[in-house]
């Protein structure tokens, strides 16, 4: 470019950067307000996220409640766990059960004769120790200089043991006699049991825990079960047992109305978080004369409306006690601010679990929806990642940004070039009048020569 902006205006001695600079700035008004423009639907794209995440939380608790399996939750208490604790899972049956634990699963366990120390050798000869668990075999090697200790780590050890610890025990009577193995299944019960088999060491065994008694004994409303264990999930349908010790409890089962109870104020909640989303960025301020991001998008305020008559739909066909929510509780305030009676909420509940359950789920049989499931799919459509109604918002104002962006490039190309051509042309001023006012300036001086002459 000819010239250049530090210079520009010093042949004439006019401030023509100044010139440019003002009339680029006018010119740059527009771009500015489209710049803003595009900040507001930023803005909005960030309202948009935060409307969509409340709902989605909306959503998941609605799909919670659409589940069957929601209902069916147990609670379950025993009288004495000092004798039994227990669970229940959604499949058990409401009621009471009587147990009795006679005996506690225990592990089968070995005791040898006894030695010196734990480096006294027990091999008599060369061959093997062996035992079994569970009608598989393994042995270990022994040599007549095989030890104590050296036995139990070889049983430790062994990479086919069946299922036996070995140690070394001392029973502290401090005699030749006082080191003894002790060999422990790992498992409970009499199927677990050990069997010592071919035994080429100088010890003998003798049965602590004897097989026939290892299995765990519980009578529960009168039959007796023998179990291998002290975790017993077998014996009542859902319920798993643990077993403490001897004595007796009874056990009580109830439907977990609480929980549901929970699930249910916590949808009204999302809900009303959701809808205070929306609502407070709807509205105008008269004294700031703002609008909020979401002022003027008609969607939102659709979309509010249609899950608050989602919520208040009627059901028919159930058959059972309710055909809409306001019948265990639910209510609007004028705000739109939802609300649930618990009182209310807690009686249906504990009267008529299967009938709320009906409501919230509908009937898979007949082919009718329940609020829950209704609402569930409504958000679904909603809050879907690509042809959901927000997504479908979002495009929406990506595509309005974009174009935005490409306005404001093409604004900004065609300025460049009009101030580059515009500075060129003041260049060409300013040398122009550079040489007028050397031509004036030569001028005047021969005027004051000859004047001078002529005097």
């Amino acid at each position: 470019m000819a010239g250049s902006i530090s210079t520009l205006g010093a042949g004439s001695n006019i401030d023509l950067q100044g010139v440019i600079d003002k009339l680029k700035a006018a010119d740059q008004i527009p771009i500015t307000n489209i710049k803003a423009q595009q900040l507001q639907y930023k803005d909005q794209l960030a309202v948009f996220e935060s409307v969509n995440t409340k709902l989605l939380a909306v959503k998941s608790k609605a799909l919670d409640l659409s589940l069957s399996t929601t209902f069916s939750a147990r609670l379950i208490t025993s009288s004495q766990p000092s004798v039994l604790t227990a669970t229940a899972g959604s499949g058990a049956s409401a009621g009471i059960s009587t147990v009795t634990v006679g005996r506690l699963a225990k592990q089968n366990s070995w005791q040898s004769s006894g030695v010196a120390t734990a480096a006294t050798v027990v091999g008599s000869t060369t061959g093997s120790f062996a035992y079994t668990v569970k009608g598989t075999q393994s042995s270990v090697a022994v040599s007549a200089t095989t030890t104590l200790q050296q036995l139990s780590d070889a049983i430790n050890n062994d990479a086919n043991n069946p299922g036996v610890t070995a140690s070394v025990m001392d029973d502290g009577t401090g005699t030749a006699t006082a080191f003894h193995l002790v060999l422990v299944s790992k498992e409970t019960g009499d199927a677990n049991a050990v069997t010592i088999g071919t035994n080429n060491t100088t010890l003998t065994f003798t049965e602590i825990q004897a097989k026939g008694v290892l299995d765990a004994q519980v009578t529960i409303n009168g039959i007796t079960y023998n179990r291998a264990t002290n975790t017993i999930s077998d014996i009542i349908a859902g319920v798993t047992l643990n077993l403490v010790a001897t004595g007796a409890s009874s056990l009580t089962i109830t439907s977990d109305t609480a929980s549901v109870k929970a699930k249910i104020l916590a949808m009204v909640e999302a809900y009303n978080a959701a809808a205070k989303e929306i609502a407070d960025n709807s509205r105008y301020d008269e004294k700031t004369k703002v609008a909020g991001s979401l002022s003027g998008v008609s969607t939102f305020r659709t979309m509010t409306s249609q899950l608050k008559q989602t919520l208040l739909t009627s059901i028919g066909g159930l058959g059972g006690a309710y055909d809409n929510l306001t019948d265990i509780g639910l209510s609007f305030d004028r705000d739109g601010t939802a609300s649930m009676d618990e009182t209310v909420l807690t009686t249906a509940l504990e009267n008529n679990l299967e009938d709320v359950q009906l409501l919230l789920v509908g009937d898979t049989a007949t082919g009718i929806d329940g609020v829950a499931t209704l609402l569930n799919a409504q958000l679904r459509d909603i809050t879907k990642p690509i042809s959901g109604v927000i997504a479908n918002e979002k495009d929406r104002v990506d595509q309005t940004i974009q174009r935005l962006d490409d306005q404001i490039e093409s604004m900004t190309i065609r300025l460049n070039n009009k101030y580059d051509l515009l500075t060129k042309q003041f260049v060409q001023l300013d040398t122009l009048m550079s040489n007028i006012q050397k031509q004036g300036d030569f001028l005047t001086a021969q005027i004051a020569s000859l004047t001078a002459s002529k005097n």
